[in-house]
């Protein structure tokens, strides 16, 4: 497969029936996003790569939600070919390239293909922004029977270790400023899961430590949606942004840097045989 981005840019309005917001849907956003967000994907999918085993790679995987790439790249140890699906043009453009991956531009709650196409799909970090019921459906639609549905979330503000005052300044401080975008943070529960087709084979939460200058840091947050919003939207300099964070941060990075608690989420569930589709 050639490396491609197909642009089949929907409507403002999403899919029928579904109001869409895409905090990342401009080119500085997606420039910040794709140079400066921790790329901790492959690690995390790591842990799917030793539960099936023997079953990877498979022929086919559909990363939805996919960004700049960071999460499709990180599926090539699992699947043969691998299609990355995000709505926002800007963040697709930004994706990096590669013979084994195809981009292409529309929704998760819509996805253009046909019914059984895939023996893989993920979502990374990008499940509270959907209408889930028909994320679910749809995807019940496009995995074969046995196919599998993997769901995750990479940490990348994390926890600052022995510093208890850090949680106390970014709820307080930050989140005052910088109030976080409305999405949905549901669960997904077993029993929903049946429902649409589903069962759960693991669920796994998993930590790490990394140690971030100042610099990185704040230019990670800068790729955050309550940023974006405030950046792009109301229009307040990158600059002003950068250097209030850094005036804010900075006692907190000792020598300059300073060592992160990053907490990671895993759901993999697999698609019951025999298709169906569920509520779908």
């Amino acid at each position: 497969m050639n490396p491609a981005t197909t642009w089949v840019q929907p409507g403002p309005e999403g899919p029928a029936g579904h109001s869409v917001v895409n905090h990342f849907n401009s080119q500085a956003a997606a420039a910040r996003y794709a140079g400066n967000r921790p790329q901790s994907q492959g690690r995390v999918l790591g842990w799917v790569k030793t539960l099936l085993g023997e079953a990877l790679p498979v022929e086919r995987a559909l990363d939805v939600g996919c960004g700049t790439g960071h999460s499709t790249v990180a599926l090539l140890p699992l699947a043969k070919s691998v299609v990355g699906l995000d709505s926002s043009r800007f963040m697709l453009a930004q994706a990096e390239r590669h013979p084994a991956i195809d981009y292409r531009c529309g929704y998760a709650e819509a996805l253009p293909f046909a019914r059984g196409s895939f023996d893989l799909l993920t979502v990374c970090s990008a499940y509270h922004w959907f209408d889930q019921d028909k994320f679910l459906a749809e995807s019940a639609r496009v995995l074969r029977g046995g196919g599998w549905l993997v769901l995750y979330k990479v940490g990348s503000t994390g926890k600052l270790a022995d510093h208890a005052e850090f949680e106390t300044w970014k709820r307080g401080v930050f989140r005052a400023r910088y109030p976080k975008a409305q999405r949905n943070d549901e669960v997904l529960t077993e029993e929903k899961a049946v429902g649409f087709g589903f069962h759960d084979v693991a669920r796994e939460s998993l930590t790490h430590r990394v140690r971030h200058t100042l610099d990185e840091y704040v230019d990670n947050l800068l790729t955050h949606s309550s940023l974006i919003g405030a950046i792009d939207r109301k229009q307040e300099p990158v600059t002003e942004t950068r250097d209030w964070l850094c005036r804010e941060l900075e006692p907190f990075f000792t020598g300059g840097s300073a060592e992160f608690l990053h907490e990671d989420w895993i759901h993999l569930l697999s698609r019951d045989l025999g298709g169906g589709g569920g509520r779908g």
